[in-house]
């Protein structure tokens, strides 16, 4: 209990808190010094007795002028009261170090995120997938654990190598999280038979969302480097925003194949779901038909997929609108990130070639850099 700890104010005799400004008191006293000790000079204090007025927790607000003498008197020390925009920074360290610790900030109302609970798979449940639905998806299955999945368990153990103060430092190292994504989406058939510009715009598109879904499968468990650089290079309130994104991922890693089919519909977008202004990347992809169709595929296979898992038909739309509800979180927060980085125009500048065509300027800067992303598919 407090008083076991602070005793008693030394004030006012009231149960004490904790040491405020240097001196263990109660809350009011503590509020009233800071109200009032920055007032001296500006605002004239007056004692309407003899200037030695009693000060209990009884009597307390009957002279302002000898409480706040009576503060000086014990100790208090006006030099601590730290500013508005110092107790600003102090906090956000707090939080930091909090974050840095593990200690994820309290939960919002995430109501709306709990999925219902999906089922194991059993032989009745397999009704819904065929036995050519059921080679997809493992393929689908194989096909990120022999990219993603080796990743994670090798180059990724370590990630970042140091807590980036530096924008395009922290940006140039995740260029191997692009990397290993296009690596995965080569082995999807229909990916390959797009035509190289439509699959360019595809991951200029859509790589911020599908990396926001993809980092926690691959990185479960953030290091201090990685939280550091998040709260380094975007602040606190992102990073939470991160950590509130990793919380709601948490309910869908328990599956094994869930996320990654989602990874593969995000990707199958002909549509723009990014903010910048860029001709290029807003032109509808060439062959957007074909685009559509071939996300339809990954689309229905989901559905089937969630029947197949779930008790009944309308547990398995339940779960799909949450998991609709939580991309959309994924994207609006990629979207808030993806502005942010889009005005740091020196630092886009000292991104690698393949990095700087994420947030080209010029026709000349996507026609240099996106030979990086050609290079990439092709291999």
């Amino acid at each position: 209990m407090p008083n076991k700890h602070y005793g008693r104010c030394l004030v006012c005799d009231d149960v004490a808190i904790g040491i405020n400004f240097g001196v263990s008191t109660c809350m009011p006293c503590k509020a009233f010094f800071r109200r009032n000790a920055l007032k001296l000079g500006t605002q004239e204090f007056i004692c309407e007795s003899d200037g030695d007025c009693v000060i209990t927790y009884k009597y307390r607000r009957s002279c302002n002028c000898c409480r706040l003498a009576k503060c000086f008197r014990v100790g208090m020390k006006k030099s601590f009261i730290l500013t508005d925009e110092q107790r600003e920074a102090r906090n956000k360290l707090v939080a930091v170090n909090r974050l840095k610790r593990g200690r994820l900030p309290k939960p919002e109302n995430l109501a709306w995120m709990q999925s219902p609970s999906l089922l194991r798979m059993s032989s009745s449940s397999l009704q819904y997938l065929s036995s050519s639905d059921q080679v997809v998806l493992t393929n689908i299955f194989h096909a990120y654990e022999n990219t993603c999945g080796i990743a994670k368990n090798t180059i990724f153990q370590n990630f970042p190598a140091i807590e980036h103060t530096s924008m395009h430092e922290f940006i140039n190292e995740m260029s191997s999280e692009i990397e290993i994504t296009i690596e995965y989406l080569k082995l999807i058939p229909e990916f390959n038979k797009f035509i190289i510009d439509d699959k360019i715009r595809l991951i200029k598109n859509h790589m911020g969302t599908i990396l926001h879904i993809n980092e926690p499968l691959m990185l479960p468990t953030p290091s201090i480097n990685l939280i550091g650089a998040w709260t380094n290079l975007f602040g606190v309130d992102i990073t939470k925003c991160i950590f509130k994104r990793n919380k709601i991922i948490e309910q869908y890693l328990f599956d094994p194949i869930l996320l990654k089919i989602v990874l593969i519909i995000l990707i199958f977008s002909s549509s723009n779901s990014r903010n910048i202004n860029y001709i290029d990347i807003d032109l509808i992809c060439d062959d957007s038909l074909f685009i559509f169709l071939a996300q339809n595929i990954y689309v229905e296979l989901l559905w089937k997929y969630l029947l197949s898992r779930s008790s009944n038909e309308r547990d398995a739309v339940k779960f799909f609108n949450r998991l609709i509800m939580f991309i959309l979180y994924a994207q609006n927060l990629h979207l808030e990130m993806d502005d942010y980085v889009d005005s740091l125009k020196d630092e886009i500048q000292q991104m690698e070639p393949m990095m700087q065509s994420m947030w080209p300027k010029t026709n000349d800067d996507e026609d240099n850099n996106d030979v990086t992303i050609i290079q990439d598919i092709s291999l």
